[in-house]
């Protein structure tokens, strides 16, 4: 009889010790919040649209404090004719979803009679999935465009206000999205600093106007940053708002 309950004891306390670190392995998942979430540096690894339809993307998305900056080119060949889109503004967390309040909206497509698309401010409910360093984004509540990413950092770094966009620098990367329906410079890669002096590696960056949308990628260039504006070495400057 006592060796039989002694045995009862013993099966009773490996079930409590297996519950116990069950519940330690899944509580902290479920305690973090979308925020948590959310938080960081993020490069694109896929888009689905809402019917279905796989598309490459080569971009970033920074979601840091409440602001965001977004950059994403199709990632298909040749680089030059592939069309991009960028936003800029700011997140808020409510109980189910991530809301963008979006202040500028771009697409370009260099192929088309209509190479820029402004579309202004734009609001986009968010649906989120994470697991460990991969992030999955579903608009419209869940329902619409699936956008997939690997967590470049944390974001440890900067989102300056522009009059027209933003500009960040984060983890080594920076990102602009600057510009209105007549005109428009976009694009992200990493970056060195040397006090004010800087040189941009160039991943992908887009240029665009009611006329013509070009890209540039896989290139260098020599620019300043002294807090106030992001000068590049031909003269394009980009003003802080105050």
């Amino acid at each position: 009889m006592g060796k039989n309950q002694s045995v009862k004891t013993l099966i009773f306390c490996i079930t409590i010790f297996f519950f116990c670190a069950e519940l330690a392995a899944s509580g902290p998942e479920k305690s973090v919040s979308l925020e948590q979430q959310v938080s960081g540096l993020w490069l694109y690894t896929g888009l689905t649209t809402s019917t279905g339809e796989d598309l490459p993307l080569n971009g970033i998305f920074l979601l840091k404090d409440g602001e965001f900056v977004q950059y994403a080119e199709f990632n298909g060949e040749p680089i030059k004719d592939q069309g991009a889109m960028a936003h800029a503004g700011s997140y808020s967390i409510g109980e189910e979803f991530v809301e963008l309040e979006a202040d500028q909206t771009f697409s370009t497509s260099p192929l088309e009679s209509t190479p820029l698309k402004s579309l202004g401010a734009t609001n986009h409910h968010l649906a989120v999935q994470r697991s460990g360093d991969d992030l999955t984004l579903v608009f419209s509540k869940g329902t619409g465009t699936v956008q997939i990413f690997e967590r470049a950092g944390p974001g440890s770094g900067e989102i300056y206000k522009l009059e027209n966009g933003a500009l960040a620098f984060a983890d080594g990367y920076f990102i602009l999205v600057d510009g209105n329906e007549n005109g428009v410079e976009t694009g992200y890669g990493t970056y060195k600093k040397d006090q004010d002096a800087m040189t941009l590696n160039i991943n992908r960056w887009t240029t665009a106007d009611p006329y013509s949308a070009s890209n540039a990628y896989d290139t260098s260039v020599k620019a300043t940053f002294d807090g106030q504006s992001l000068t590049l070495e031909d003269g394009r400057s980009f003003q802080v708002s105050p």
